[in-house]
């Protein structure tokens, strides 16, 4: 999981509010959310950081305050994520993302500034996604489900890429060298590449 920088509101949208309509439902160009979603999220899901595409068959608008307890907002594009399917149809416990938080409460929202500096995520080696914040961290499991064995292996297979590209050199890597890596991974925006940079951050915090 990543900071989230939210685009200007799509053009459609303010329209649509513009002209007193309030029903998210009956909003007639969902596409220009979700391809600004997908824009600003750099195709990944806001929360498990899976590839998405700006297609309703392949990703959700997550509402991050759930319509149901809060109708007021369900025109608010600050208010929206663009998240994976998130193994909809499955049974509960292989869900995640949206599809497995539903109406349920989230505390920090990853595209609020003040919100993601109190995450604290951190990841182990095996791809275990945590939070410092005890609040969190247990809803990146009872809520978002982010540690299901296939994403704890995507997110261990990415930080495997990073320690490959630190052992091409023999000895000792310098700051230099880790923050240039760093970028690489930030700038190719790889589905799971927060596992990466955090494991990259930790190795560079090490060198004195």
């Amino acid at each position: 999981m990543v900071q989230i920088i939210k685009n200007p509101v799509p053009k459609s949208l303010v329209e649509y509010k513009n002209a007193g309509n309030t029903s998210y439902e009956d909003f007639p160009n969902k596409d220009d959310i979700r391809i600004s979603l997908v824009q600003e999220q750099n195709e990944l899901c806001a929360y498990c950081m899976g590839k998405i595409t700006a297609d309703s068959t392949k990703m959700k608008i997550e509402h991050f305050k759930c319509q149901t307890a809060n109708p007021e907002l369900q025109l608010e594009y600050s208010n929206m994520l663009g998240s994976c399917k998130g193994n909809e149809g499955f049974p509960k416990k292989m869900q995640t993302c949206d599809t497995h938080k539903g109406d349920f409460y989230l505390s920090l929202n990853p595209s609020n500034p003040a919100d993601y500096s109190k995450m604290q995520i951190i990841y182990s080696d095996d791809g275990t996604i945590k939070s410092l914040n005890s609040q969190f961290d247990k809803e990146l499991n009872e809520v978002l489900n982010l540690n299901t064995n296939l994403l704890k292996n995507n997110r261990k297979n990415i930080i495997e890429s990073a320690q490959i590209a630190l052992s091409l050199k023999k000895g000792t890597r310098t700051k230099a060298e880790i923050q240039k890596l760093i970028q690489k991974y930030k700038k190719q925006h790889k589905p799971f590449y927060g596992a990466a940079v955090y494991y990259l951050e930790k190795k560079l915090n090490r060198i004195k």
